[in-house]
């Protein structure tokens, strides 16, 4: 399966012994939460809309969403009255 993101890799097929697709999918989310955490630290002035975000990292909107909602409720990011997404002070 090609990834959601470009700058992620591609998930390849299961093999044997091989975690489940479910848990591929929880992976891969969780390493795209990570990388779009990243992205923040590395850029403190980085404000960006939902649909911002998804087009600046490849995504659709609901996984950008889910993404961004994943870090808001980690207390990592938070959103101003302009509905762009930043990191919390």
């Amino acid at each position: 399966m090609a990834s959601a993101c470009g700058f992620m890799s591609s998930i390849h097929c299961a093999q044997a012994g091989a975690p489940s697709g479910t848990d591929m999918h929880a992976m891969f989310f969780r390493k795209l939460v990570q990388r779009i955490r990243e992205e923040f630290e590395e850029a403190p002035g980085l404000r960006l809309t939902l649909s911002e975000g998804a087009r600046f990292w490849g995504l659709d909107l609901v996984t950008c969403e889910r993404v961004l909602a994943e870090l808001l409720a980690a207390g990592f990011l938070s959103r101003g009255d302009d509905a762009r997404y930043r990191q919390a002070t």
